[in-house]
């Protein structure tokens, strides 16, 4: 893989995914925010982080799969 702007955006993506998924356990498993989200809006919200991290997950895997082809 060159150096540049794409090892950047592969990076940029990892470190999306890790703050994501770490954002939806926070918002699980504590009491962060508990006042102003709570229920069943609390429960999409993680749902909906989960999804966006899932999402980003394939693009990157695309990503690697096409740049690994083009080698």
């Amino acid at each position: 893989m060159k150096l540049g702007l794409h090892t950047i955006s592969v990076w940029f993506g990892l470190l999306m995914i890790l703050l994501v998924v770490s954002g939806a356990f926070v918002f699980s498993f504590s009491d962060f925010m508990i006042d102003r989200l709570n229920g069943p809006k609390r429960i999409f919200f993680v749902v909906i982080l989960l999804a966006y991290a899932i999402y980003r997950g394939f693009r990157l895997f695309s990503v690697l799969k096409q740049s690994q082809n083009d080698d």
